[in-house]
């Protein structure tokens, strides 16, 4: 069987479409290689926090790094893009995290140099929250794809491009949230920015590889607000992922306490005080060092963040024999909840 091949020229421009901090990793290295940069990204991306620490947004960091970048909602009607590829230098396309659709016309503008970088296996994790779904299912595979994007392409719903390059390693052990698998991840992504520009310097031919559509899978975006509700009738360990799986970037995930809404980070399972019958679960049986200890049906957990809806951490004000709870109607709505995103954040569906 023949291969399909391509080999690509050294770019003297790359555009970036998406956020995330690690597009200002990306760019800030294609500059160190005098490649020209340009970031298109929507309102949502350029307004949302990039750098926890200094609580600085992708716009901001964009500023601080003189890269020049535009607010675009509709890509595809852009003349600030066809301005700046038919410039005549060579002009390449990575999408990181994208919610642009490309057409088919803007697509032929970058005659086969517009590439999706994709943090996930293909055709497994299609879709959004990625890593969420990941430790919910306990799955430590971690996985790096450059993508041909094409026609048929949505962001957070499907991907159907031809691989060119794969970068695949393991989430270790001390990953246990996303912010965790993001560090990695993002380490991980700036070794094959870097590997995939020294190969098209060199020369190399990249082999085209078509999507085995028989392992797909599809899990949808999520939205923390309205989905990390606990259920605690699950074990100790289906808590322990739920927990963290919505833990930092995220809001945390959240139930009751005294009929009013909290969310819980920074978890553990607990094991050493034995089993508890289902009706114990949610029950605070100690609270010690600053740790709160809640019975869970086979188990117990061990938990060192508690907050209100103003962000406090509240564990200080808790007290032994108060009870964790969500009602039924918050786990059935979160079951039915379909998050989808525009340019502006979550889409209201209400109004």
């Amino acid at each position: 069987m023949t291969k399909s091949l391509i080999k690509l020229e050294r770019p003297e421009i790359i555009i970036f479409f998406g956020g995330g901090r690690l597009i200002v990793d990306f760019a800030k290295e294609a500059i160190k290689r005098k490649i020209k940069v340009y970031v298109f990204a929507v309102e949502r991306h350029l307004e949302e926090v990039i750098y926890d620490e200094t609580n600085i947004t992708l716009r901001q960091a964009l500023d601080e790094e003189n890269i020049s970048f535009y607010n675009v909602s509709n890509i595809n009607r852009s003349p600030e893009l066809k301005s700046i590829i038919s410039s005549g230098e060579k002009a390449m396309g990575i999408g990181l995290g994208e919610d642009y659709t490309f057409d088919k016309k803007t697509i032929d503008l970058f005659e086969g140099r517009l590439f999706d970088f994709m943090v996930i296996k293909l055709p497994q994790y299609r879709g959004g929250a990625h890593f969420t779904w990941q430790i919910l299912r306990e799955d430590r595979s971690g996985c790096w794809n450059i993508q041909l994007i094409n026609e048929e392409m949505k962001p957070g719903v499907y991907d159907s491009g031809e691989i060119i390059k794969t970068r695949e390693f393991v989430i270790p052990q001390w990953a246990r949230i996303p912010k965790d698998y993001f560090k990695v991840s993002d380490e991980e992504g700036i070794k094959l920015f870097n590997e995939f520009l020294d190969e098209i310097q060199a020369g190399k031919e990249f082999e085209l590889v078509k999507l085995q559509e028989v392992f797909s899978l599809y899990f949808p975006r999520l939205y923390t607000l309205k989905h990390a509700y606990i259920n605690w009738s699950w074990s100790t360990n289906e808590i322990e992922a739920f927990i963290c799986a919505f833990d930092d970037p995220y809001p945390g995930a959240s139930t009751f306490l005294n009929g009013k809404r909290v969310f819980l980070k920074d978890c553990q399972a607990h094991y050493a005080e034995g089993k508890f019958h289902p009706f114990m679960s949610g029950l605070i049986y100690r609270i010690h060092k600053g740790k709160v200890f809640v019975a869970s049906k086979d188990g117990a957990l061990l938990i060192c963040k508690v907050h209100n809806e103003e962000g406090e951490n509240i564990i200080s004000h808790l007290k032994i024999g108060q009870r964790f709870y969500t009602p039924i109607k918050y786990l059935e709505e979160s079951m039915l909840f379909s998050a989808e995103y525009d340019a502006q954040g979550l889409v209201d569906k209400e109004n």
